[in-house]
């Protein structure tokens, strides 16, 4: 008898190590598991509904950048008058995420002699993500009459 008591208790004993071994342990009291957080949407603007845009304008301004600045991101580009009177043209840039959100918006004008070529800039403050695309929907030309 004694022979089987020791064969029990060496059985239970191998049991309970083999047991405890294939149980995962229980998490400690008080603790969460923490969820991801999605990172947040960029913030969005409401852009201008009606954009003037003559696309024949569009031959004469060139975007030669797209880039950060300080607190905001930019478009510099140039114009150029192949007329023979001054022509203003104003330019309506948008800041775009590469998913086309619209984050922001600029509108600047350049004036440009006959026959010369103008530098223009188009830069507006927001938090803005590491890769901005910067899109020209709207580019318009008046002439001094």
């Amino acid at each position: 008898m004694r022979n089987n008591i020791l064969k029990a208790a060496v059985v239970g004993a191998v049991l309970s190590s083999a047991l405890t071994a294939c149980s995962s342990p229980a998490p400690p009291v008080g603790t969460a598991t923490p969820t991801p957080v999605p990172a947040s949407p960029p913030p969005q603007v409401s852009p201008p509904k009606a954009i003037p845009n003559e696309p024949g304008q569009r031959k004469n301004v060139k975007q030669t950048s797209c880039a950060a600045v300080p607190g905001g991101w930019a478009a510099e580009g140039t114009a150029a008058n192949r007329g023979t009177t001054p022509v203003t043209y104003s330019i309506t840039v948008f800041f775009t995420t590469t998913a086309a959100t619209v984050l922001d918006f600029a509108k600047t004008e350049v004036s440009v002699k006959p026959g010369e070529v103008a530098k223009w800039k188009a830069s507006k403050n927001f938090e803005a993500p590491d890769k901005v695309l910067c899109p020209m929907p709207g580019i318009t030309a008046s002439r001094a009459q």
